[in-house]
């Protein structure tokens, strides 16, 4: 009993998620006429090379022969998919990762808890993130997000406690979560060097033992990257974790880009841009990403202005998007039926992004600590990131900070709410 009791939030919380999520897992297997398969198989080809993997094909997209080797996906979700998928089968991946899914609104709300030091807007975050739809969706459909939002808001908070005190123990624990975070998604793979400084302005044993923290952080990260960039390089001829950016910039950014200054439709700009090969073969490698970088750099010099717009509507909707279109078309409903639910989940995101941003400056000046340096720069990395998406961007991206965002938009309410209630004594 006294266990229950001391994490009945917690067990709340993650009772609330698996709920939520089984639920919407339940409805879109009827949406999908009871076919698991079609309500679990995501667009990004996961399912495809596990299952390749399991039936010896290789780490490969294709669906026929020749297998070949697939440049654009890490191995950190699909090796443990493809172990579910052979032990458990389809349905027990899914309830796997239903279960893991439960867990993250738990950690989301120590995190939020952790930075406003408030135990309410912990559970409210907490609660926010177990109804949160994107995550609800996310939850059974094989994608990268469930594992590697685990995984992140898990180093999240091992940081946070090592900057409070700096153990070996926890750098280590820290530092391993994270590289098995970037294998399972390398959109975080530059965030150990943005650890750097402050992992040497926090020890207060001299520059040696910072920078000794600074070199086993950095070692152990490098050991789990490793024996994947010695793959790519004996497959593809070129050092890296991904093609994936070039991928992205080149499929998605130019096409944007092009649409806007030639006032086109996106879909004739992305047929007309790059071949079908380019698109869904497996062209764009890492040995060619920097020519492919190139092409689409030379669409982004040559339109500037149109560049900035799709870049300003990709961070706008990094922040804004609810996602609440997305789960009616999943569930089969036609979301401008419901305008009377996406317009308010809408300004309420907005409302959220503005307090958060004026939260985010409270925090700084008040705080002035690493943690208020470090979860702002987390947002801020997370956001330019998503940007190369351009129209493809959506709120997948903002989950791993939305504790940290939802924690801000509690600062900054607080702070708007106190300054009204200042100006209404005042008259």
């Amino acid at each position: 009993m006294t266990y229950l009791r001391t994490y009945r939030w917690e067990i709340a919380l993650a009772s609330l998620a698996l709920f939520a999520h089984t639920l919407l897992f339940l409805v879109v297997i009827q949406v999908n006429d009871g076919s698991v398969i079609d309500t679990v198989r995501a667009d990004d080809g996961y399912f495809e090379i596990a299952t390749n993997v399991l039936a010896g094909n290789g780490f490969s997209m294709a669906t026929t022969s020749p297998y070949v080797p697939n440049a654009l996906r890490t191995p950190g979700y699909i090796y443990p998919l493809a172990a579910l998928l052979g032990t458990v089968g389809i349905a027990g991946a899914a309830i796997v990762q239903l279960l893991l899914s439960a867990l993250i609104p738990v950690f989301g709300m120590h995190i939020a808890r952790h930075i406003t030091n408030s135990h309410r807007i912990g559970i409210i975050a907490g609660v926010i993130l177990a109804l949160d739809p994107t995550l609800a969706l996310l939850s059974f459909n094989f994608y990268t997000d469930t594992l590697f939002i685990f995984l992140f808001f898990a180093w999240t908070l091992l940081i946070f406690r090592y900057l409070e005190e700096p153990r070996w123990m926890t750098l280590v624990i820290s530092a391993t979560v994270l590289g098995l975070a970037i294998i399972t998604r390398p959109t975080a793979q530059y965030i150990p060097l943005l650890l750097v400084p402050f992992i040497m302005w926090r020890s207060a044993e001299g520059w040696r033992h910072s920078l000794a923290h600074v070199l086993v952080s950095l070692a152990i990260v490098g050991a789990i990257l490793t024996p994947w960039i010695m793959r790519n390089y004996h497959e593809f001829g070129a050092v890296g974790l991904s093609s994936q950016k070039a991928y992205v910039l080149y499929t998605n950014f130019a096409p944007a880009v092009l649409s806007v200054a030639r006032g086109s439709d996106f879909a004739t700009e992305f047929t007309t841009f790059s071949t079908y090969e380019e698109r869904y073969s497996n062209i764009i490698t890492l040995k060619n990403s920097d020519a492919y970088i190139a092409k689409a750099l030379e669409v982004v010099l040559a339109h500037p202005a149109a560049s900035l717009f799709v870049a300003s509507k990709s961070l706008y909707t990094f922040f804004a998007n609810d996602g609440v279109y997305a789960l009616l078309v999943a569930i089969g409903h036609a979301p401008y039926d419901f305008l009377w639910l996406l317009i308010p989940a809408r300004l309420l995101w907005i409302a959220i992004t503005i307090a958060a941003f004026i939260g985010a400056l409270v925090y700084l000046l008040k705080q002035r600590s690493q943690l208020a340096i470090l979860i702002i720069l987390l947002v801020a990395y997370f956001a330019l990131t998503s940007t190369i998406a351009a129209f493809g961007t959506n709120p997948r991206y903002r989950l791993p900070v939305d504790p940290i965002i939802l924690a801000l938009a509690a600062v900054g309410g607080t702070y708007l709410l106190e300054r009204i209630r200042y100006f209404r004594r005042v008259r």
